[in-house]
């Protein structure tokens, strides 16, 4: 039986897309890059950035000064670039072009023919625009939430004001108001609720950051303003 008539081979090529598309992805993202995914040996996994790319044509990274790091970085070395957009782990393979040691360590790559695509949510999320207030050990800042779940949220953060937010870091607990509801009414009535959750993850791009926030669980006043909320938006869908 030939590769492409094993089962096994037929069900792993259903997570690529036959044709690959324009990389998507905002400068300055976090990547993981894997040094020798396919080697028996120990793989090195380095924590980079996505500085831009000529699509179709090749990637440029941005990875940490390691001490010896450069003499392992050989043209033609298969590489494994993983990135989460969201709720969704992005993995491709890839190989070394070249690289720029000075002024930072600049890897340029072979551009991705195609990429396996896994969606770790576990709950169904809405796109909206509502106002957020958080608090934390980084201050108060104010935010949009652009999509929400059950389980979370992707809020968008303009940082012009309030630069401090961008102390903000993955594992850092938040006390959050938002309106869900019934935001404003002919009374001037706020519906506000309260809760708290975790940043799982920062993405900033100059003057903007993205955060992924998963809520606490446990707070039936909130968890009861969120159901509701959701429930309407998807029979209005």
């Amino acid at each position: 039986m030939s590769d492409a008539n094993k089962p096994g081979i037929a069900i792993a090529q259903k997570q690529y897309q036959e044709t690959m598309p324009k990389l998507t992805l905002e400068l300055n993202s976090r990547v993981l890059v894997n040094l020798n995914p396919m080697t028996s040996d120990k793989p090195a996994r380095l924590q980079g950035e996505f500085l831009g790319a000529s699509h179709y044509e090749f990637l440029i990274l941005h990875l940490p000064a390691i001490p010896g790091l450069i003499t392992k970085l050989i043209p033609g070395m298969r590489l494994e670039i993983s990135f989460q957009v969201k709720g969704a782990i992005n993995k491709f393979f890839s190989e070394i072009i070249s690289y720029v040691a000075k002024p930072s360590l600049m890897l340029f790559t072979t551009y991705p023919d195609r990429m396996a695509v896994m969606e770790v949510r576990k709950d169904q999320r809405v796109t909206c625009a509502l106002p957020i207030t958080l608090s934390g050990a980084h201050g108060d800042g104010v935010a949009v939430i652009g999509d929400l779940s059950k389980g979370g949220c992707r809020l968008r953060m303009e940082l012009t004001g309030q630069s401090h937010m961008r102390q903000l870091t993955e594992g850092d607990r938040v006390m959050f108001r938002a309106c869900f509801a019934r935001c404003s009414t002919a009374e001037g009535n706020m519906n506000v609720v309260r809760g708290t959750g975790t940043v799982r993850a920062v993405e900033i791009s100059g003057s903007r950051m993205n955060v992924g926030l998963a809520f606490d669980e446990g707070d039936k006043a909130f968890t009861g303003a969120l159901t509701a909320y959701l429930n309407l938006v998807q029979v209005l869908e």
